[in-house]
C-alpha cells in the first residue's frame, strides 16, 4: 500500500465496547481494518502522534502475553497515551474482590480497560460495570484484537479476505471461536482443522452463530478431524497453539487424546494445499509440535509479518474507540 494522506476518523465505535468480535460489523471491521493496514504503512506519520495524549489505559491481565501485551503497549504510546499493565496477583482480585468492584474502581482511573481474563463472563462483567471503552484482550472463547491483526497479515499476504479459503489449525480456544464468528462476515470460507477430541469441545453456541452467518453470506464453514485433508484447496493456514498445557500449564483432558505428529504442519501438509499457500501461527509457537522448523521459517511463513501487525490492529483500535 502506497504512503497516502491520513484517514479521516469516524465516530462510529467511539466509546464502544469490545466484548467479543461479534458486535462488529462488516463496515466496522473493514475500517479496523482500513485504519490498521495505513498506520502499517505510514508508521512514523505525526498526524495521530497526540491523539490520546493525556489517556490512560490500563491491562489486566490474568496470565502472561507477549504479543497481545506488546502490541497494546506500543500502539498507545505511538497514539500519544500512556499504559498501566497490572497482573491479578498485583490487584485486590488476587485477594478476592470481584471483577466487577475492580472494573467499577478502575473505570474512575483510567480512559480505556483491554482485558485478558479468564471467562467471557469476566468480560461481561467489566463491559457492564465501566463506562470506557473494554477491549477483550483473550479469554477462552474470543481473541478479538488479535484475530484483527491476524486478518490483516492475511491480506497483506493474499491481497484480499473475500473469497479465501482459510483453514484454522490448533486448540480449540479463543482464537478459532473469533474466527468463525467474523469469517462469514468477511466472505471467508472456514475450515477448522482440529483434533476429534478438540471438535467435541467446540462452543455450540458460537458454532450456531457461525453456521447461520455463512448461510446468510453464502461461505463454507466447516470441521474436518484430518489435518491433510482439511488443508486441501487452502489458500492461508492459520495456526495456533496445538497443546494448551505448553502454553498455560493446565492439561486438559482432550489433550491427552491428540496425537501429536498427525497434527504438526510439516512441508508435507503445506504440499497438499494450494501451490501459492501460506503458512502463519499466532504464537506461541512451540517448534516440533505446532509446526517444524522448515515451515516456521521457510518462505511460506509469515510469522514476523503478522507478529507486526499486532501493533496496528490494536493502534486503529485504539484509535477509534478512545474518546
Amino acid at each position: 500500500m502506497a504512503k497516502s494522506k491520513a484517514p479521516k476518523l469516524s465516530d462510529k465505535l467511539r466509546g464502544r465496547q469490545l466484548p467479543h468480535i461479534g458486535v462488529l460489523t462488516r463496515e466496522e471491521l473493514d475500517e479496523v481494518i482500513a485504519l490498521g493496514e495505513w498506520f502499517r504503512e505510514n508508521r512514523y506519520d505525526p498526524t495521530y502522534a497526540n491523539l490520546l495524549q493525556g489517556r490512560v489505559q490500563v491491562l489486566l491481565f490474568v496470565y502472561e502475553s507477549t504479543r497481545t501485551r506488546m502490541g497494546f503497549e506500543a500502539a498507545m504510546a505511538q497514539l500519544g497515551g500512556a499504559n498501566v499493565y497490572m497482573s491479578i496477583k498485583d490487584t485486590q482480585m488476587g485477594r478476592g474482590e470481584t471483577i466487577g468492584d475492580t472494573a467499577r474502581a478502575l473505570d474512575q482511573y483510567v480512559d480505556c480497560f483491554s482485558g485478558r481474563l479468564w471467562s467471557q463472563d469476566d468480560i461481561d462483567a467489566a463491559c457492564a460495570n465501566m463506562t470506557v471503552p473494554v477491549m477483550n484482550a483473550c479469554t477462552p472463547v474470543d481473541h478479538a484484537t488479535h484475530v484483527i491483526g491476524e486478518l490483516m497479515a492475511i491480506k497483506q499476504a493474499k491481497g484480499k479476505l473475500e473469497g479465501l479459503n482459510l483453514v484454522y489449525t490448533g486448540m480449540a480456544r479463543g482464537i478459532l471461536h473469533s474466527f468463525v464468528r467474523v469469517c462469514p462476515v468477511l466472505g471467508i470460507n472456514l475450515r477448522l482443522a482440529v483434533p476429534e477430541s478438540y471438535a467435541r469441545t467446540l462452543n455450540k453456541e458460537i458454532m450456531a452463530e457461525g453456521e447461520e452467518k455463512a448461510k446468510k453470506a453464502g461461505t463454507n464453514l466447516e470441521v474436518v478431524t484430518d489435518l491433510k485433508k482439511a488443508v486441501q484447496d487452502a489458500d492461508f493456514i492459520q495456526a495456533s497453539t496445538l497443546i494448551r498445557s505448553m502454553l498455560a500449564g493446565e492439561q486438559s483432558p482432550e489433550e491427552k487424546e491428540v496425537d501429536v505428529p498427525k497434527w504438526t504442519v510439516t512441508d508435507e501438509v503445506l504440499d497438499c494445499a494450494k501451490p501459492d499457500v501460506v503458512y502463519s501461527h499466532s504464537g506461541p509457537a512451540h517448534r516440533g509440535v505446532c509446526a517444524t522448523d522448515e515451515v516456521m521459517d521457510g518462505p511460506r511463513s509469515i510469522i514476523k509479518e503478522e507478529a507486526r501487525n499486532a501493533i496496528f490492529s490494536k493502534k486503529a483500535l485504539l484509535a477509534l474507540m478512545v474518546e
